[in-house]
């Protein structure tokens, strides 16, 4: 498969080399509108002049490709996608599938009406640690889990000027989208209702809020509190943050990327044990990026679709709204 890779930030140099080491993929369009960045990156990795294009309209032009990969910021992510789809090309966006709830369904609309494939990059729930969680739970180890907890804490996006430091609500919009697909992915269940408190602390880089507490309710009656600060400067989590999922069974918990099973009951034997995490071919952007290759070979929907991305994402801006207006908030509210 052939595509246009569009924006050359620092993630998209990422995603350079993942596309290299797949063999199906080729990339054949680098777009950038900043002529110094583009200069950068055909440096950096050797690229021809005439696969570098100021604009999508450009590259679509000269180039006959297949997809489009969109690492652009997520306030252009609209606009990107919709030039795609109307030249026919597949789209793999990265993550959030917008800043505006409203855009993202018009995108996933768009992608629907055009009959082309659309993946959103949500690498993290392709470890090794939430694909050996999510059989645990589906093999029952622990039981019907009811509570879950998952503490994130980080000194983030520590660049001035990036939109990760401008933008309101930074913590929750960008790093809480991965955490909370996970968390669908991980439990299998979908999450109905959202009520979330927001602040920045004193010593706080961001201009928005980088620090919460929200409380999610999924089916069942699954309660998970997700707890983060975007400016610690204390101790450091895990990219993937400290979870623990507790059903009748015992507990399940992420400890500095290790899964440990703990069952602790005054009436049995006390049993606390590593679980070596499930090998896999690939992993996180690796195997998201073959999971999409692989789906538009065989005209399938992708794991991490921007229609099923569209729930994962609710859950942030369900969190906002619920922060600014006080009161707990139905995901249909945004969903319908």
């Amino acid at each position: 498969m052939k595509g246009i890779i569009v924006g050359l930030g620092a993630r998209a140099r990422s995603w350079i080399e993942v596309c290299r080491r797949n063999s199906d993929v080729t990339l054949i369009g680098y777009v950038e509108p900043v002529e110094e960045r583009r200069t950068q990156v055909a440096e950096q990795f050797g690229l021809p002049t005439e696969q570098l294009f100021a604009s999508l309209a450009e590259a679509v032009q000269d180039v006959e490709a297949d997809f489009v990969l969109d690492v652009t910021p997520p306030a252009a992510h609209e606009a990107v996608a919709t030039e795609a789809f109307a030249a026919g090309l597949h789209l793999l966006g990265e993550k959030p599938l917008s800043d505006d709830f409203a855009a993202a369904k018009r995108i996933v609309a768009a992608a629907e009406a055009a009959g082309r494939t659309h993946m959103v990059t949500q690498n993290y729930r392709f470890g090794r640690l939430p694909r050996t969680t999510h059989r645990l739970l589906q093999e029952g180890l622990i039981g019907e889990p009811a509570v879950v907890t998952v503490g994130f804490y980080r000194a983030w996006a520590t660049r001035p000027g990036t939109h990760y430091t401008t933008m309101p609500y930074p913590l929750l919009t960008d790093m809480g989208i991965h955490h909370f697909d996970m968390l669908r992915y991980v439990l299998g269940r979908e999450p109905l209702r959202a009520q979330a408190q927001t602040w920045n602390p004193p010593w706080g880089w961001h201009a928005g809020d980088a620090g919460h507490t929200a409380v999610f309710e999924f089916e069942g009656g699954l309660v998970v509190t997700h707890h983060a600060l975007g400016c610690s400067v204390g101790k450091q989590s895990p990219w993937n943050g400290e979870w623990r999922i507790e059903g009748p069974e015992g507990s399940l918990t992420w400890e500095e990327e290790h899964l440990f099973y703990t069952r602790e009951h005054p009436s049995d034997r006390r049993r606390r044990e590593e679980i070596p995490l499930d090998e896999l071919p690939l992993t996180g952007q690796d195997a998201l990026l073959a999971e999409f290759v692989a789906a538009v070979r065989e005209g399938r929907e992708p794991e991490c679709s921007g229609r099923d991305n569209l729930k994962s994402l609710a859950l942030v801006f369900a969190a906002i709204q619920s922060a600014k207006e006080g009161r707990s908030v139905e995901l249909a509210e945004l969903l319908e």
